[in-house]
């Protein structure tokens, strides 16, 4: 059993695989059901709901709002759709592996949710890249980013994106394969299987370089040049209208701070939920000393959630800490905001004898 270079639980091998233990058992006695073998998949599902809701709420407000199709909710919306096609395609079928010995799935689905796990994390990390990158531009030159942040922009960036990930990831496909092996009988595996262990380990590197320690690098540049342009006025006074310009000043930087903050805890969260995985398979790749263990075992199981459950936080912080998705949300769902209150009207001085209810939106 390889490590998954892709960030993820690979479906290379199930996690109670050949490798799992220090020893192959051959035994006639069945596979041992641990703990994870139920509370992960449950966790997952519970993922998987949580995900699949929040992104598509999130997907279905800004396409149907006129006022929120701007660039950033375009990236916004990119990445809300790499979060429904990792929570469908590949969710579900890593669930597979903790309570059954055997992959079921087939060579075709051993190659494909391998590859496609591999592209969606992909444009996940571009994505919040592209996303830093843009609020840098609108924090730094406000005025000539009106010009170029455009909604199309954002648009062929996200198409470019998918693009790119679709094609720097077919080595996943590639050099993923059935195999046998025998863990408590024989059974059936899906292998990484590069043709050399330097190949392996130059795409472990690469996709610790490309999909998480590179964009993360551009992301913290980005958003130092935002914190140091924080603050600064936007344009200069004209005619001695120093309290207009002022005013318009602060409206701009509250609302370019509000922006930004959402930005930068949703690459926090990425950060933290992603690299635990990422920092586990580059130590599995290299250290000659790594043990295959309970230990590992339960520190990869362990990382594996914390990615996954990246997928299904970001919708949170959208409607948390975004006014405008509040505001959509209420509009777009306004039974879901609906309460009854009670209305007492006076006369006179004194109360009414009867109560009206009357229905407001939250």
């Amino acid at each position: 059993m390889e490590p998954g270079a892709n960030g993820t639980e690979s479906a290379t091998a199930a996690p109670m695989g050949p490798d799992a233990w220090p020893f192959n058992l051959t035994g006639d006695e069945g596979p041992p059901f641990l703990t994870d073998a139920w509370l992960v998949p449950l966790f997952f599902s519970l993922l998987t709901l949580v995900g699949l809701v929040g992104n598509s709420l999130v997907v279905y407000v800004i396409s149907t709002r006129r006022q929120l199709r701007t660039a950033t909710n375009c990236y916004i919306v990119n990445l809300a759709t790499t979060d429904i096609i990792f929570l469908v395609c590949c969710v579900p079928f890593t669930a597979t592996l903790y309570p059954m010995p055997s992959w079921i799935f087939g060579d075709f689905m051993c190659k494909f949710v391998n590859y496609l796990q591999q592209v969606t994390v992909q444009a996940t990390c571009i994505t919040l890249m592209a996303m830093s990158v843009d609020r840098c531009y609108a924090t730094v030159s406000p005025l000539r980013s009106l010009r170029h942040r455009t909604p199309r922009l954002a648009m062929v960036v996200s198409v470019a994106i998918w693009i790119g990930s679709f094609i720097l990831s077919i080595p996943m496909a590639m050099y993923h394969r059935i195999a046998q092996g025998y863990w408590y009988g024989l059974q059936t595996y899906c292998i990484e299987a590069f043709p050399t262990k330097s190949q392996q380990r130059a795409f472990i590197i690469y996709t610790f370089l490309a999909v998480y320690l590179l964009p993360l690098v551009t992301i913290c540049v980005c958003y130092v040049v935002i914190l140091q342009r924080m603050g600064q006025p936007l344009v200069r006074p004209i005619d001695g209208n120093y309290q207009k310009v002022h005013h318009l000043s602060e409206r701009s930087i509250a609302m370019r701070t509000k922006i930004t903050r959402m930005v930068v805890v949703i690459v926090l969260l990425f950060t933290v939920c992603w690299g635990p995985i990422q920092i586990f398979l580059v130590v599995q790749g290299f250290y000659t000393g790594f043990q295959v263990n309970f230990e590992t075992y339960k520190i990869k199981t362990w990382a594996n959630c914390m990615s996954y459950a990246n997928s299904s936080i970001n919708p949170i912080v959208y409607a948390f800490m975004g006014e405008s998705f509040r505001k959509s949300f209420r509009k777009a769902f306004p039974f879901m905001f609906k309460k009854q209150v009670r209305d007492g009207t006076f006369t006179n001085g004194s109360r009414n004898a009867e109560m009206k209810f009357v229905t407001e939106e939250s």
